[in-house]
């Protein structure tokens, strides 16, 4: 029946058999059937001597033996099945029969769940000697083997050792103190390497790597901890950036290597001229940031003076040549009824900046007129130039003729940190006043060329790119011969030979950037017309006297003001002046586009009229490609 009940093989209390004449521990194994039933019993006695005589063999062969060695075996219930040598007891079918409570009965059973092993001391029932022993569990056969020897005699034979077990521990603990202190030694050089390494990978994270200066990263935590220092405390700081006026023409004319050493030795000046709490940063390029804590726009001011004057008067050797330098500065300061963000705080500062730029250069200006807006719109402008986020959206334009598209218009985007694309009437205005429509020219150049190239290659047949150049990118010589360079390059990779035909890239001018010397335009746009583009005329109609101009330069496509094809839509004296500018153009060779078509009725009357091509939400919206 106890078979029955259990699983797998039952060991059962060690037992006199009669029929043997010797003790034996019965092994019982239940043989079940598939659903689990009983179907028959193996039993098998393993006599208590084989135990006694193996164990008493190995003691005897084991160089560890000691005198008074004792090794048994018990069931985890506390029964004790075996032990050798035998108990001290002339009533063994009661020892065997009676659940023990000595030392290892008691250590099992206070032993955590799933221990497989332990140590025990105490005295033990078979012999009634303290002893000092260790159990191993046997989990398969619900069993304990236990090995153990007399606590007396390990105090004797360790009394006996005394001196000498002394002597060695000493030894031991001068070679543990040794190693500690070399433990102890090797660690202190680790954390100091460690140390140095993080010290390092803070510079390289932080740190200018041309100038040793601050980068724009270990500023901007400066930056943090001034700002938040000032809130706290209610004081103000103040920022100085400035940039160093011509530079590229130093890359230019000297090569970057002879740029890198201007860098390096204006970085010099910063860190001999400010004082020892002044932060000075790399900001990007030749842009150099200073943090005042503690500081006024006043003080910011004085400062700004001074290193001013100290850069114009201080000659830079560059390749035995000793130039002279320039720079302009911005600076802007916190107060604390001010409430301003970094953000705004940088944003005034890059205004200031540009407004010394446009100035006239080697001069200090401070924040002043524009609103809060305005200048975080300038510093996320930049940002965004900065960051390429400035994308182009192409929109068709179309043969009134036949539907056909014959070009597009190149317009472009800024794609904002959060993914939300914004149109360029959210933000030209301030790339005008802070002087940073020629970077997003170019941004909006490179993009429009790759994609004219691209699709010269999948079609076969060149399309008409119009791109709006303002004023500030077409008077910057430098600017005007990177967008030859790279026309150069795109048109010599292109499928189509163009070579003595008119480029597909078009610029557009505005009636606004025209006003002035109409001689002085011509010889802006002329390497652009000279490489073989083609100039268009924006806005025409909204109001400026362009006929003189458009007399005087060679322009070959009029696009007609949106607002005024919109009212020739349904007004006659519109459709007249329509007609006039149409027929005006064609008589002088100049293809007509009229503008902001939205609708059928509007298409169908620039039709009527004679317009060359359209454009507007009628064929379809700017789309940026994906």
């Amino acid at each position: 029946e106890q078979a029955a009940r259990t699983k797998g093989l039952e060991v059962s209390q060690a037992v006199y058999g009669p029929m043997l004449n010797r003790w034996v521990i019965p092994l019982r194994l239940m043989v079940r059937s598939a659903a689990g039933q009983p179907k028959f019993l193996i039993a098998v006695p393993v006599e208590l001597n084989n135990f006694l005589e193996r164990w008493r063999r190995s003691v005897a062969a084991a160089e560890y033996a000691m005198p008074g060695m004792s090794i048994a075996l018990m069931r985890a219930d506390g029964y004790l099945l075996a032990r050798w040598p035998a108990p001290r007891t002339d009533d063994l079918p009661r020892f065997y029969s009676t659940k023990r409570q000595g030392a290892l009965a008691r250590a099992a059973q206070r032993a955590p769940d799933g221990a497989m092993s332990g140590v025990f001391s105490g005295r033990v029932d078979a012999d009634d000697i303290p002893r000092l022993g260790a159990w191993v569990r046997l989990p398969q056969y619900k069993v304990l083997v236990n090995m153990t020897v007399p606590r007396a005699l390990l105090w004797r034979d360790f009394w006996r050792a005394y001196w000498p077990a002394l002597t060695i521990l000493a030894l031991w603990l001068a070679v543990l103190t040794l190693a500690y202190r070399m433990v102890r030694r090797q660690a202190e050089r680790d954390s100091t390497q460690l140390r140095d390494r993080a010290e390092i990978m803070y510079r390289l994270a932080n740190q200018d790597s041309l100038t040793g200066l601050l980068n724009r990263r270990g500023m901007n935590e400066h930056l943090q901890r001034a700002h938040d220092l000032a809130r706290e405390h209610g004081i103000g700081y103040a920022l100085v950036l400035f940039d160093l006026d011509y530079f590229k023409l130093i890359n230019d004319g000297f090569g970057h290597a002879a740029g890198d050493a201007v860098l390096q030795q204006v970085a010099h000046l910063l860190q001999t001229r400010v004082r020892k709490e002044d932060h000075v940063a790399r900001w990007g390029g030749e842009e150099f940031l200073v943090l005042l804590p503690d500081s006024s726009l006043e003080t910011a001011r004085a400062a700004a003076e001074k290193l001013r004057d100290i850069i114009s008067h201080t000659r830079m050797s560059v390749g035995g040549t000793e130039l002279r330098l320039s720079a302009s500065f911005g600076v802007s300061a916190w107060e604390p009824e001010s409430h301003l963000t970094i953000a705004e705080l940088l944003g005034q500062c890059d205004s200031a900046l540009y407004n010394a730029k446009a100035g006239g250069r080697n001069r200090v200006m401070q924040f002043e007129g524009k609103s809060a807006q305005d200048y975080l719109q300038g510093f996320t402008l930049k940002r965004a130039i900065e960051d390429d986020r400035i994308r182009v959206a192409y929109q068709p334009l179309v043969s009134l003729a036949d539907g056909q598209i014959t070009g597009f218009e190149a317009l472009a985007r800024l794609v904002a940190e959060n993914g939300d694309v914004i149109a360029a009437g959210q933000f030209i205005d301030v790339a005008n006043r802070l002087r940073l429509e020629h970077r997003i020219d170019s941004r909006v150049s490179k993009q429009v060329m790759s994609h004219c190239s691209q699709r010269m290659e999948q079609t076969g047949m060149p399309m008409k790119y119009m791109i709006n150049c303002s004023a500030d990118f077409l008077s910057r010589p430098e600017d005007v011969q990177r967008l030859l360079d790279r026309a150069q390059h795109f048109c010599s990779a292109c499928a189509v030979d163009m070579t003595g035909k008119a480029k597909p890239m078009v610029i557009e001018i505005t009636e606004r950037q025209l006003i002035g010397d109409a001689e002085a335009v011509r010889k802006l746009v002329q390497p652009l017309i000279d490489f073989g583009f083609e100039l268009a005329v924006d806005d025409f109609g909204s109001g400026y006297s362009s006929y003189l101009y458009v007399l005087k330069l060679p322009v070959n496509y009029i696009k007609i003001e949106a607002e005024l094809v919109r009212e020739a839509a349904h007004s006659a004296r519109a459709q007249a002046m329509v007609r006039s500018i149409n027929s005006m153009a064609h008589e002088l060779g100049i293809l007509t586009i009229a503008e902001g078509i939205e609708d059928e009725a509007t298409a169908d009357a620039m039709r009527r009229i004679g317009v060359d091509w359209g454009q507007g939400y009628y064929w379809g919206r700017p789309e940026i490609e994906r």
